[in-house]
């Protein structure tokens, strides 16, 4: 089992509350010793995406229901929503794939397999990457042209995909635009995320469990 798995990383998106901190005009009238205190901030009800991954309750329940370790990013930036859970559930082996959109009409997906995954073509870019929850194996974000002139004249377009991450329930990845726009005919006009944020996400994996699943603001660790 790969060092880091066994504990799940809880992260949890915090809702800020902007206070005015104008100083009052002075007045010259008495002060009311018997005025009723000023009332509390209430803090804002959690946005729709205030949950672990931006995934709602019913998708956690659909990923949970393959039985294998659902790894999804913990840190996922509020203007990105997920706008597709697929399921694998075929005789060839479980798999899972989660699309997420921005505001900005970025795009990445996390995917899952059970088996049956192979080395991925090299491309012209390479990052290290060090996702904590799994054993330092050399890993990288893959991205730009592929490196193999033939591949490359086949699809020009540039790519983005980690390696693939081993764990105990299988092969985890986050895939760019250029994958999910040749499964998702209504996401054609997707664009890859900063390479450098795309690191971000898979160093921020984790297992989700149920009780990650947040159902109003974060009360502290």
């Amino acid at each position: 089992m790969a060092k880091g798995w066994a504990t799940a990383i809880g992260v949890v998106l915090l809702v800020g509350i902007s206070v005015g901190c104008d100083r009052p005009e002075s007045t010259t009238a008495p002060l009311d010793t018997n005025a009723a205190p000023p009332a509390p901030d209430v803090p804002p009800p959690p946005p729709d995406g205030a949950f672990l991954g931006q995934l709602l309750p019913e998708q956690t329940a659909q990923l949970q229901s393959l039985g294998v370790d659902v790894v999804i990013p913990g840190e996922v930036p509020p203007i990105f929503s997920v706008v597709d859970v697929r399921l694998d559930q075929a005789d060839g082996g479980l798999g899972y794939f989660i699309v997420y959109q921005s505001q900005d009409n970025q795009c990445f997906a996390v995917e899952f397999a059970a088996d049956g995954i192979g080395s991925p073509p090299a491309t012209i870019n390479r990052r290290p990457i060090q996702p904590p929850l799994f054993a330092d194996q050399n890993y990288g974000l893959n991205y730009g042209a592929f490196e193999d002139g033939e591949l490359r004249s086949q699809f020009p377009d540039d790519n983005l995909y980690t390696d693939w991450l081993l764990g105990p329930s299988g092969a985890y990845r986050l895939v760019g635009a250029s994958y999910i726009r040749d499964l998702f005919p209504a996401l054609q006009d997707c664009q890859d995320v900063d390479p450098a944020e795309a690191v971000n996400l898979v160093e921020s994996f984790t297992v989700l469990t149920t009780d990650q699943v947040l159902d109003g603001p974060d009360q502290g660790l």
